[in-house]
């Protein structure tokens, strides 16, 4: 697994590097937030990790989000399933496996797949 670095995660308005505390993912980020300011139709619900869309042209205004932070331990974690969960806010897996009888019982399955798929990922 990578190390976090100074540099890594620092909240930079204006970009950095973006470091997924539960699997490692890094990558380049070009702002930190709700509102990216190359895209002014968009405002997120969290402040979270933006990047511009590397297969766009500087004009075209698209973005891929990395990710944002678990509300409940603060782990940068990415949107991938198995590292997070976004409803109404975002929490890792770990989190939202702990805290589950907070979630509605519509999501409590979600949970549990995306927690057994992410153990049985890192088990081969």
């Amino acid at each position: 697994m990578a190390y976090v670095t100074e540099d890594m995660n620092s909240k930079n308005e204006k970009g950095g590097t973006f470091l997924c505390e539960a699997c490692g993912l890094t990558e380049t980020y070009h702002y930190y937030g709700c509102k990216p300011p190359f895209h002014k139709g968009v405002t997120f619900l969290e402040n979270c990790y933006v990047l511009r869309d590397p297969f766009q042209n500087g004009s075209g205004g698209s973005f891929l989000l990395l990710g944002g932070e678990c509300t409940s331990c603060s782990r940068v974690v990415c949107q991938d399933t198995s590292c997070s969960l976004f409803y109404t806010k975002r929490f890792c897996l770990n989190c939202a496996n702990a805290n589950i009888e907070e979630f509605p019982p519509e999501i409590h399955q979600r949970i549990k797949k995306d927690l057994a798929s992410t153990t049985k990922m890192y088990k081969n």
